[in-house]
């Protein structure tokens, strides 16, 4: 009699399960929720949203589809304006998920406006000066 023993190995997160976790960590902030509220929004443990946010777990394209629901959040925002380099990037400078206290009132300020063209004019110019702060590095 043979006995198959089952290895079980730690999977590595990968850039984009990071950036996506980065994602979601950030627009949970800006709407000023704990991992415990958002978790209880969702039916799940804020541990498990501790894993997606972290990167450690993947989340599922029907998981995904619901956080983006809890937060009031276009599905693709999680995955815009990606590409290699920009992943590696920016999970490079993410400064371990810590984002500065001004960058989170400013996007809570953005997000409490009403969606049209002054939000995505504002968006438009700070997406402008960001670059241009990164150029003249």
């Amino acid at each position: 009699m043979t006995v198959h023993k089952r290895e079980f190995s730690m999977r590595a997160a990968n850039h984009l399960d990071l950036e996506i976790g980065r994602r979601l960590r950030q627009s949970r902030l800006v709407e000023n929720l704990t991992q415990g509220q958002l978790a209880q929004k969702l039916g799940i443990s804020f541990q498990q949203l501790q894993k997606y946010e972290n990167g450690a777990n993947r989340i599922s394209a029907s998981r995904l589809w619901s956080l983006s629901r809890a937060l009031r959040l276009p599905i693709t925002y999680y995955y815009s304006g990606l590409d290699e380099s920009h992943i590696s990037e920016a999970v490079k400078d993410a400064d371990n998920g810590n984002l500065p206290d001004n960058t989170i009132r400013v996007a809570r300020t953005l997000n409490s406006l009403v969606d049209g063209d002054v939000k995505e004019k504002l968006f438009d110019l700070i997406r402008a000066l960001a670059k241009q702060a990164k150029n003249s590095k």
